[in-house]
C-alpha cells in the first residue's frame, strides 16, 4: 500500500510552514523542496506520493519542472498551487495532465484538504489497476476478472482447487456478475485447457430446438434435418461443457441431461447408436438452484449432480472497492478502442459511479463506461458526461448528483451554486435563520452539535430560536 507522502514544492518558507502543518496534522507525511532542482532531486530517488508544486520557482517553471516529474514517476499526482492564477493557467495546468489547480487564498487550506485526499484515491486506484495489469500478464487464470475486494479474491483463490478435476462446478449469481468469466477461467487452468471450450446459453435457444442442439441429430430426424449433425455435447468431447442459465432446462430435458451425467453416453435425435464422450461440466445460474428443488421446478438428482462444487459470485453492489477500478480499466479498454486520450475519471464522477446500485453489475457498468466514453470530450470524464450517460442507462440515485457535484467544493462555490444570479440573492437575516434552521435538522434538534458546527455558543443558538419565534 502506498505510503501518505506529500512532496511541497514552494520557494516561500512561511507558506512551507503553514502547508507542512497542516498536511502533517492530517495524517500525511510531508518532505519539502524550495527548487525545482531539489524537488527532481527527490522524485528521482524514488518518491511516489502527491506533489504540491508552485507554479513560479525560482530555477524554472512549474510546467517544466512538472513535465520531468511526468517522466520519472507517471503516477505521481501533481496539484499546481499558485499565488496569481489565471483561466489560462489553469487550462494549460489540466491539459498536460495536473491533478488539480489550486489559487493560493483564504480557502486554500479548505481545498487543499480534498485535493489531496481525491488526490491519493486517484494514486490507489491507478496502483490498483497497474497491479492488476501486472497479474493478468502471469498465471492468474482469470485474466478478466478484476476484483480488489478480500472476499471476492478468496472465492477465486478457491476454484484453483478444481482446476484439474472432474467434478462438475455449479456457479450461481445475478447476471452480470462474471459467471462465464469464471467458468472460462476454470477451463484455462486445467490440464483440459486444450480442449474445447463450448458455451451453451439454456435459456437462449427455443425449448423444440434444445435437444438436437445439445445432443446433435441424424439425417431426417425431422422437417428440415437433411443431413447429420453434431451437439454441444460432441463439440465439447475432451474439453468443457458449459451450460448457462441451466435453470432454465425444461423437466424433460433435465432428466437425458442426467443420464450423460451419469453414464456420458447419450444417443442424437432420431439415431440409435450411443455416443460416449469424454467432458467436463461447468453450470451457471442467476437464480437460486436450491430454491427452484424445493420449489418443484428443477430435479433434485440433478441438482447433487451439477453442484458437486458449489460457488456464489459476489454482485458488484457488495464489492464497491471494485467499482472505480473496474470504471478505470473499462476507461483505459475503451477509450484506446474509440482512438481517443481519456485519462480518468473527475473525483466526484468516481463518487457518483460509487453510489450507483448497479443491478446490471459488471456487464452494466462496462456498458456505462463505454457509453461515456463515446459522449466524452476532454482528457477526463466530467460529473456532468457521466450523468448524461446514465440518463441512457439505468438513472437511480441522480436524485443525490447535486450534492456530489458539490462535495469538496469551497464555501464561494457552494455559495455560488445556491445563489447563480441577482434574483436570487435573498436577506442576510433570512439566510442566517434558513441556516441555523438546516444546521438542526442535520443535527437532530441537538443545540450543542449545531452550536459547535456553526461555531458559535449555546447562547446565540437561543437567540436565534428566540428570533425566529418572533417571525
Amino acid at each position: 500500500m502506498t505510503k501518505r507522502q506529500i512532496l511541497v514544492v514552494d520557494d516561500y518558507p512561511n507558506l512551507i510552514e503553514m502547508l507542512t502543518e497542516q498536511l502533517v496534522s492530517d495524517g500525511y507525511n510531508v518532505t519539502t523542496a524550495m527548487t525545482g532542482k531539489e524537488a527532481l532531486k527527490t522524485v528521482e530517488a524514488g518518491f511516489l506520493g502527491v506533489i504540491l508544486l508552485d507554479v513560479q520557482l525560482p530555477d524554472a517553471t512549474g510546467l517544466e519542472i512538472f513535465h520531468q516529474i511526468r517522466a520519472s514517476q507517471p503516477l505521481a499526482p501533481v496539484i499546481f498551487i499558485t499565488a496569481n492564477a489565471t483561466l489560462n493557467m489553469a487550462v494549460e495546468a489540466t491539459k498536460v495532465g495536473a491533478f488539480d489547480f489550486i489559487e493560493k487564498g483564504p480557502d486554500l487550506g479548505s481545498r487543499l484538504s480534498v485535493a489531496v485526499k481525491n488526490a491519493f484515491n486517484k494514486l490507489a486506484m491507478e496502483e490498483e489497476l497497474l497491479n492488476l495489469k501486472s497479474s493478468r500478464s502471469g498465471p492468474n487464470p482469470f485474466p478478466e476478472f478484476i476484483t480488489v475486494t478480500p472476499k471476492m479474491q478468496q472465492i477465486l483463490e478457491t476454484l484453483r482447487s478444481v482446476f484439474n478435476s472432474l467434478a462438475s462446478v455449479l456457479i450461481e449469481g445475478e447476471s452480470g456478475t462474471g459467471k462465464e468469466v469464471v467458468a472460462r477461467g476454470i477451463h484455462a487452468g486445467g490440464n483440459r485447457n486444450l480442449g474445447p471450450f463450448v458455451a451453451v446459453n439454456c435459456a437462449g435457444i427455443p425449448e423444440a430446438l434444445l435437444e438436437s442442439e445439445m445432443f446433435g441429430y441424424e439425417k431426417g430426424a425431422f422437417t428440415g434435418a437433411v443431413s447429420r449433425r453434431a451437439g454441444k455435447f460432441e463439440a465439447a468431447h475432451k474439453g468443457t461443457l458449459f451450460l448457462d442459465e441451466v435453470g432454465e432446462l425444461p423437466k424433460t430435458l433435465q432428466a437425458k441431461l442426467l443420464r450423460v451425467l451419469q453414464d456420458h453416453t447419450f444417443q442424437r435425435v432420431g439415431g440409435t447408436e450411443s455416443i460416449s464422450v469424454d467432458i467436463r461440466i461447468i453450470s451457471a445460474t442467476n437464480r437460486d438452484l436450491w430454491h427452484e428443488v424445493q420449489n418443484g421446478n428443477f430435479r433434485e438428482d440433478l441438482y447433487y449432480r451439477l453442484a458437486v462444487f458449489p460457488v456464489k459470485l459476489m454482485p458488484l453492489r457488495e464489492r464497491p472497492a471494485d467499482i472505480p477500478v473496474l470504471a478505470q480499466y473499462f476507461l483505459h479498454r475503451y477509450s484506446e478502442e474509440e482512438g481517443k486520450d481519456i485519462k480518468r475519471f473527475d473525483p466526484v464522477a468516481v463518487q457518483l459511479l460509487k453510489s450507483q446500485p448497479f443491478p446490471g453489475n459488471v456487464r452494466e457498468l462496462e456498458n456505462l463506461v463505454r457509453h461515456v466514453v463515446i459522449i466524452a470530450r476532454g482528457e477526463e470524464i466530467s460529473p456532468a458526461e457521466l450523468i448524461g450517460a446514465l440518463g441512457a442507462h439505468r438513472a437511480q440515485g441522480i436524485p443525490s448528483v447535486e450534492s456530489l457535484l458539490m462535495a469538496g467544493s469551497s464555501l464561494q462555490q457552494r455559495l455560488a451554486s445556491a445563489f447563480p444570479d441577482k434574483a436570487s440573492v435573498a436577506p442576510i437575516k433570512a439566510l442566517q435563520l434558513a441556516y441555523f434552521r438546516r444546521a438542526l435538522e442535520l443535527f437532530d434538534n441537538n443545540i450543542s452539535q449545531a452550536a459547535s458546527a456553526l461555531d458559535v455558543g449555546r447562547a446565540t443558538v437561543y437567540r436565534w430560536i428566540s428570533d425566529e419565534s418572533g417571525e
